[in-house]
């Protein structure tokens, strides 16, 4: 039996920028006293994984934003953990770059893993979500399905924010 292990996702990358793309995903599994070639065998997966496997060599600065969010969510998933939290991974990306990393998001879903995501990101939240938690000053103002809140929600802040925030939908 295992312990609970959480993975973080920062709005701001934290890769180290002397390191490459594979030494960066291995950070935590040394610390883990992983073995070298499992964990070099771990970290080329997961980079696999987020479509980064033919750049492993390369240093954070040779990536575009949504490449280097891309490798701090390979960071995370190296210690394959019970909890994944996203703190607004897309807050620093332009759109098309956005896309990119929700991408990689939403295709972790119905892996091994819960995962706690802070976003802005409202179309994103109601299509990935199981279960939706909606705050405002620090307040739990909606908790529900997607549909419960974007749909019919009871709280006067949240029926404000969802009325200027998703008028496409």
């Amino acid at each position: 039996v295992r312990n609970e292990m959480l993975g973080f996702i920062f709005q701001q990358y934290n890769l180290l920028p002397r390191l490459n793309l594979m030494e960066n995903v291995e950070v935590p599994l040394i610390y883990a006293n992983i073995s070298r070639a499992e964990r070099h065998r771990m970290a080329q997966e997961v980079l696999e994984k987020v479509g980064l496997g033919s750049r492993m060599g390369h240093r954070p600065d040779q990536l575009s934003g949504g490449q280097q969010q891309r490798v701090a969510i390979a960071r995370a998933l190296a210690m394959n953990p019970d909890i994944l939290c996203f703190d607004e991974p897309t807050s620093a990306l332009d759109p098309e770059l956005t896309g990119e990393v929700l991408k990689v998001i939403k295709s972790l879903k119905g892996a091994d893993s819960t995962m706690i995501v802070v976003t802005h990101e409202m179309e994103f939240a109601k299509s990935i979500s199981d279960r939706v938690i909606f705050m405002a000053d620090g307040i739990i103002e909606e908790d529900g399905t997607p549909e419960q809140v974007f749909c019919h929600p009871r709280s006067a802040k949240t029926q404000q924010f969802l009325s200027s925030s998703l008028e496409h939908f």
